[in-house]
């Protein structure tokens, strides 16, 4: 496909990483530092304004199968949609911020008053907002995602210095009944229960446990890492769009929340939207403020504004503090590492997110992109075509993907080896983010 996108930022940047190997990319942004930064990629970077038709002219947007609008603005992002599909890109994704824009571009008239549509607005703050609540909501848990409509539910936890997992053999131990091992996250490298190594694997301080567990399973493995833990007051430094629908959605669950957030007029705005809530006017980073506050009291602290330097300092006061658990917002993936390395339970970034929603827009309608864990894991779900042949689940296993359940009709099954996957199934995979596309070709080509 001939994919042109506009802004080469950090989202721009990360797609144009994902997508160049099997597409012909072009990227558009304003910086003349964007050609250095993506000289690595095989990837055309035209200098100029996605909104000047004569730039998207000299991109060739009138051949476009995609044209993707990934810019830090909005109005920039809207704008240059419309433009790239009025001269004649196929399709056009756009990502925004606000969820207002979302409603109106949804709405079947605005697209009559335009007389052309977006084919996609995508929101990634929205789903960093919902993951966050989701890590919020599981004690122990460094991360987690539900499937299958609840039904199964994978969730992350790491190795403690001291704890009672730590030095121990991991496939000698017995966990409870709907729980599945599925790997470990050592240093960033995935090592699954396929793996050679696996049956011998001791646990280090550090390391990070991925389990997917029934509902039921899910209770019990809850009783290993955080028992007797529960969550009622929640801090939240940095009162934007993300750190909003987090604090909504907190005061949902009947939580305690404070949101602190140094503009007069946003925390005038967030007192009225958010009448259940406590909103302090100040810096997140003061640390007689986050005192006064009660930050030593929080079960978990989430720094989301939009600089990374505050949102680490923020972090490591709660960590000194003695939070249990800190999420982190982090703009700049460079960071991430370093974030995890001073202790913060989990930094995540919107672009993991717009990164897996247009994965899926471009991939085989019988694959879907679920989530993305540690930068290093990919969770798939894949339809199996007609033309697949019965196979037993152990001969799926491999070092760099592992099945882990399957649906078949309304009934969902955690892997065995006795199982047999067939035609119309459901499989649901966890696979080392680099080999993604690799397995899922091999599943639709059997």
């Amino acid at each position: 496909m001939y994919i042109v996108i506009a802004g080469g930022g950090e989202v721009g940047s990360e797609l144009a990483r994902t997508l160049e190997k099997a597409h012909e990319v072009v990227v558009i942004d304003r910086n003349p530092n964007t050609k250095g930064r993506l000289s690595a990629l095989d990837v055309r970077v035209l200098v100029g304004s996605a909104t000047d038709p004569d730039v998207l002219r000299e991109a060739k947007v009138d051949l476009a199968d995609l044209f993707i609008a990934s810019t830090d603005s909005d109005e920039v992002n809207l704008l240059a949609s419309l433009l790239a599909k009025g001269l004649g890109a196929k399709e056009a994704l756009c990502f925004v911020g606000k969820g207002g824009y979302v409603e109106v571009l949804s709405d079947p008239r605005t697209a009559e008053i335009l007389g052309t549509r977006i084919d996609r607005v995508l929101w990634p703050q929205r789903a960093m907002a919902r993951e966050i609540v989701e890590v919020i909501l599981v004690p122990g848990a460094v991360d987690t995602e539900t499937l299958a409509e609840g039904r199964l539910r994978f969730v992350e936890y790491r190795v403690e210095e001291g704890g009672p997992y730590a030095h121990r053999i991991l496939a000698e131990m017995d966990w409870p009944e709907g729980v599945l091992v599925v790997g470990v996250v050592r240093e960033g490298t995935f090592l699954s229960r396929a793996h050679p190594d696996f049956p011998t694997l001791v646990l280090e301080p550090g390391d990070k446990i991925l389990f997917v567990t029934t509902q039921l399973g899910f209770t019990g493995l809850q009783a290993c890492f955080a028992p007797k833990v529960r969550v009622r007051r929640v801090m939240v430094i940095g009162g934007g769009n993300v750190g909003y629908m987090v604090a909504r959605e907190l005061l949902e669950r009947r939580l305690q929340v404070v949101v602190i957030e140094p503009s007069p007029e946003r925390c005038e705005w967030l007192a009225s939207e958010l009448p259940g809530a406590l909103v302090v006017q100040g810096d997140g980073t003061d640390l007689e403020l986050l005192e006064a506050e009660g930050m030593a009291e929080a079960d978990a602290v989430v720094a989301v504004t939009d600089n990374d330097e505050k949102n680490l300092l923020a972090s490591l006061l709660a960590k000194q503090m003695g939070v249990r658990k800190v999420i982190t917002r982090v703009s700049r993936s460079e960071n991430r590492r370093l974030f995890e390395q001073v202790g913060i339970d989990l930094p995540l970034t919107p672009r993991q997110a717009a990164v897996r929603e247009v994965l899926d827009w471009l991939g085989p309608e019988n694959v879907e992109h679920l989530a993305v864990m540690d930068e290093s894991i990919e969770l798939l779900e894949v339809d199996l075509p007609e033309h697949f042949p019965p196979t037993p689940l152990a001969r799926l296993q491999g070092p760099e993907a592992v099945v882990v359940a399957l649906e078949r009709g309304h009934r969902v099954v955690l892997a065995r080896e006795d199982l047999e996957a067939a035609p119309g199934d459901k499989l649901f995979l966890v696979a080392a983010k680099e080999a993604s596309d690799e397995v899922v070709a091999r599943f639709l080509q059997a």
